[in-house]
């Protein structure tokens, strides 16, 4: 989106702009595992009510897992958020489809929203960071079958399957750590909603 001359400013690091601007919509930073570069991802490159329509990036059985563990958060069940820029920006009224847009977030104000466009793509983890949050951490080795050297990377979506129960969610952090050369271990969170 368009940002006109003097709507804002930044005193820092490239990457701390790089950092402000992604989160002015509603996204971050990612460094590419290998090469030079970046990428800009969204938090929810889909809502989490439309997450039974996405094909996950992995599928992990509970038998590849050796330790997990999960924290249940309530978050406010918000469906609706007013997004606003300041000097020269826009007034957006983001709201959840096929809901009432009753249960209202705190304003966000941020001189960045300058557009229609920018208004919704920060209003949309607001929404959807919203409800009853499984926050699913795994442990489980480095498979050369996944992408990256055998990490799985935040911003993917996984099915992990245990038993008769199934989450699908989207990895929100990955640590990995190594015992020797072959012995190499990733650690990652999983965030998923009922």
């Amino acid at each position: 989106w368009l940002v006109p001359a003097g709507v804002w400013s930044f005193d820092g690091t490239h990457i701390g702009a790089l950092n402000r601007l992604a989160e002015a919509a509603g996204a971050y930073v990612q460094a590419h595992p290998t090469a030079m570069e970046f990428d800009i991802l969204p938090l929810y490159p889909t809502a989490p009510w439309d997450w039974s329509e996405v094909e996950p990036d992995y599928e992990i059985p509970s038998s590849l897992a050796t330790r997990e563990g999960i924290e249940w958060i309530e978050m406010p069940k918000y469906n609706r958020v007013y997004v606003s820029g300041t000097r020269d920006g826009v007034l957006g009224r983001v709201t959840r489809a096929l809901t009432a847009g009753d249960v209202l977030a705190p304003m966000v104000t941020d001189p960045l929203t300058t557009t229609a466009a920018a208004a919704r793509q920060r209003g949309l983890p607001i929404l959807a960071n919203t409800g009853r949050i499984a926050k699913t951490t795994l442990r489980m080795p480095v498979l050369s079958e996944t992408l990256a050297g055998g990490v799985i990377a935040p911003g993917k979506f996984v099915r992990y399957v245990d038993g008769a129960v199934t989450r699908l969610g989207i990895v929100r952090s990955t640590e990995v750590s190594m015992n020797g050369v072959a012995d190499v271990w990733q650690n990652f969170e999983i965030e998923t909603h009922d």
